[in-house]
């Protein structure tokens, strides 16, 4: 043998820095590392041009939809799998406030209408807070 690390390993090691760094959880103890999945998370809402004022009383992200900028309008936020934050403790670590929206081109294409400014959003994602992104598993516009 040579003495460096074995195949499996380096595969591993290499698998773990290509991944979002929040789904990479470190088991205490050593071992395997155990893959985390990110919050399912449900987001009520509507977007807003960047250059209308910041209203009072709501809480508001910057959302990058492509190559458009929208400002978020965060009515309500709850967590649909069990997380150690819940509700508006979700974006508490979400510094500066600014998500990027990502996920299948049917969905984003409902996001990127003309007319989508003002209309009730629900979203539906898995929310990687440490990438400032959130992955679109759902989209429904409530008119």
């Amino acid at each position: 043998m040579s003495g460096g690390p074995s195949l499996p390993l380096f595969c591993l090691l290499l698998s773990a820095f290509s991944l979002p760094r929040s789904l990479v959880f470190a088991q205490a103890g050593g071992g395997v590392p155990r893959l985390r999945h990110p919050p399912l998370v449900r987001i009520i809402g509507a977007l807003a041009p960047l250059d209308e004022p910041h209203p009072t009383g709501l809480q508001t992200v910057v959302v990058t939809i492509k190559a458009t900028k929208w400002r978020l309008r965060i009515r309500e936020i709850k967590a649909l799998t069990a997380t150690t934050n819940q509700g508006w403790g979700l974006l508490k670590d979400l510094f500066p406030p600014r998500l990027r929206f990502v996920g299948p081109a049917d969905l984003l294409a409902l996001l990127q209408q003309e007319d989508i400014a003002g209309v009730p959003l629900i979203l539906e994602g898995r929310l990687y807070v440490g990438d400032h992104l959130l992955y679109l598993t759902a989209v429904t516009t409530n008119p």
